[in-house]
């Protein structure tokens, strides 16, 4: 019966070791990366927006301000709503 308490133990062990070096993923690598102090920096002048009371039908519109204050092209693959 002790024997199979270890059996039980080691597996569940083998188990969470796998699953976790399994979640761990590398970081792709970078070949074009500008020189230290020309990356592209952004500015965001707000992250949030609050419309106030809204009407059901209402349409609603905002533009979040955004600007690059580095010294080299700042490149927006992807957008998406929060």
């Amino acid at each position: 019966m002790k024997i199979v308490r270890i059996f039980y133990a080691l597996s569940i062990a083998l188990l969470l070791v796998h699953t976790t070096v399994a979640q761990v993923k590398q970081q792709p690598r970078q070949t074009n990366v500008a020189p230290a102090g020309t990356e592209p920096v952004l500015v965001v002048e707000s992250f949030t927006h609050d419309f106030g009371e809204v009407k059901p039908g209402d349409a609603l519109r905002y533009v979040f301000k955004i600007r690059n204050e580095g010294k080299s092209d700042l490149l927006i693959n992807s957008v998406t709503p929060g």
